[in-house]
Parts: structure tokens; C-alpha cells; sequence
């Protein structure tokens, strides 16, 4: 792995990133206008749409919900299912912003995307245009 500079100031660090995903969470939920008994609601028919359980044999409750936002209480973590379906219903990446920034990552979305792809175009034409320029040299 090449080394990178980390930023001393905003470091996710793997003794705090269950503390950032719940902040994140936390944040999340109050961006979003809904109470956090209607996002447990939609966690749960997400998750009975696709078959799957978020929280031992029953549905997540709002209890153990509550417990998933408080960055205080080490009892409960979200599971990385948890957290994707709670991404679902709200339409954010942020929890998830968490953990790949501790790997040096981003997370990009909307315009940023097609960014990107315009990039790695432009620099494919780029390249093209030099190989061609080295092939009419050759001529």
C-alpha cells in the first residue's frame, strides 16, 4: 500500500469509525424531516421486501434503533446490513462516507460521477492522441 498523508484534524480512525457511523446516522435522520419511528418502519419493510432480517428473528425496534444512534453507547453497533438498509430508506451515503474515508477513499455521487467519467475519458483521449503523434513521427 502506497503511503498518503493523512489529515491530522479530520482522522476516522479505526478506534473511532462505529463513532463516526452513528454520528453520521444521527445526522442523517434529523436531515431527513422523518421521525425515527418512521425510519425503523421503512428499515423494516425494506427489509421484509427483500427477505431479509435487520435485527435477530424479529423486525429492528425503535430501542435498539435508538441504541444504533447514540454515539455514547457501545451496547449495540448497526451491522454493515443494518447500515446499508438505513443508506436505503434515506437516500445517503454519509454512514458509508465513513468507513471509506478511513480507507483513504470517497464517495462520489450525482455530477461528481459524471466528472469523473468525463476524466478518465479525457485522459484515455489524451494518451491516444500522444501514441498517435509517436506513431507519425515514426512515418
Amino acid at each position: 500500500m502506497a503511503p498518503r498523508q493523512l489529515d491530522l484534524f479530520n482522522q476516522t480512525s479505526l478506534s473511532t469509525v462505529m463513532r463516526d457511523i452513528k454520528g453520521a446516522m444521527n445526522q442523517a435522520v434529523k436531515e431527513s424531516g422523518k421521525s425515527r419511528e418512521q425510519v425503523v418502519d421503512m428499515m423494516n419493510e425494506l427489509a421484509a421486501r427483500y427477505g431479509t432480517r435487520l435485527n435477530g428473528r424479529g423486525g429492528l425496534s425503535r430501542e435498539t434503533f435508538e441504541k444504533w444512534l447514540n454515539i455514547e453507547d457501545d451496547s449495540r453497533q448497526p451491522s454493515i446490513k443494518g447500515v446499508v438498509f438505513f443508506c436505503a430508506v434515506l437516500q445517503t451515503s454519509t454512514p458509508l462516507a465513513a468507513i471509506v474515508s478511513l480507507l483513504g477513499g470517497e464517495i462520489i455521487e450525482g455530477a461528481d460521477i459524471s466528472m469523473l467519467k468525463w476524466a478518465r475519458k479525457y485522459h484515455q483521449a489524451k494518451e491516444l492522441r500522444k501514441q498517435m503523434k509517436q506513431l507519425e513521427d515514426e512515418l
